[in-house]
């Protein structure tokens, strides 16, 4: 007669899962890349993951970045365990894929195809959300570029200008000679409309151009203007306790007070 034994049933434990966590990263083109990373999983062994998936070669030009505590973008610190940055800075577990390192004089360094539509988005995104600088006349061109490089040819039937103009994407701010106009009052001040025209005739010029050709015609335009590979801090001037901003880009450290209009660079 065999036994029947009653055994206490107990929870189990998956030890593996536990050093285990999921992380999102943000990708330039607005789409998703979840990671499943150790506890002890560097960001280089991250950002290298993701740039895999998207076939980035070149992810030397890249960083992740994240949103501290105080609201305020920072860089995560590739060499370190990023669970632990993540815990002890972050305000969340959402990261971003980011260009860090911007070239000069050219796109000769950018020798893969995915990295430089990578790199041409960030300027786009800079260009659009103000950190780049530009007038008019320098926003229509690189929107012509942008045109050519993610849609082709300009089809003269169907881009009319009131299809477009709703379509287009300016700058933030833009310079007309010293006056700075405001992006979100284009419509309302009559400028959309021209601007779109204008963007019309200078995307006709560019037919036939091949993609690669118009990202690095964008690239090699935003390599010109005011704040191209800037990043701005806020900061507080130790000696009077004024707030000052610190702009860091290729070229050197300017700081920026409101007292004063000529920057002091280092």
């Amino acid at each position: 007669m065999p036994f029947k034994l009653k055994l206490k049933k107990t929870r189990q434990y998956n030890v593996a899962s536990k050093s285990l966590f999921v992380i999102s990263v943000e990708l330039l083109d607005g789409g998703v890349a979840d990671c499943t990373l150790s506890v002890d999983s560097t960001g280089q062994e991250c950002l290298d993951n993701v740039c895999q998936r998207q076939a980035v070669m070149q992810p030397e030009l890249f960083g992740l970045r994240y949103v501290n505590r105080s609201q305020q973008p920072r860089w995560v610190q590739l060499e370190r365990p990023l669970k632990r940055q993540l815990e002890k800075y972050a305000s969340s577990h959402q990261l971003y894929l980011r260009v860090m390192y911007y070239v000069i004089s050219g796109t000769s360094l950018i020798t893969d195809e995915v990295t430089r539509y990578h790199y041409f988005l960030q300027l786009k995104n800079d260009l659009i959300e103000g950190r780049i600088i530009c007038d008019c006349q320098q926003a229509v061109v690189l929107a012509s570029y942008s045109r050519q490089a993610e849609y082709g040819n300009h089809d003269r039937e169907r881009h009319t200008v009131e299809y477009l103009k709703n379509l287009l994407t300016f700058p933030k701010q833009m310079l007309d000679g010293s006056q700075i106009i405001d992006g979100s009052t284009l419509a309302e001040t009559g400028r959309l409309e021209w601007l779109t025209e204008a963007v019309i005739q200078h995307h006709m010029a560019l037919h036939n151009m091949s993609q690669a050709q118009a990202e690095e015609g964008f690239i090699t335009t935003c390599q010109q203007l005011r704040g191209y590979g800037q990043e701005m801090f806020s900061a507080r001037d130790q000696l009077n306790q004024s707030e000052v901003t610190i702009a860091i880009s290729l070229t050197g450290i300017r700081v920026l007070t409101e007292t004063s209009e000529t920057p002091h660079f280092y």
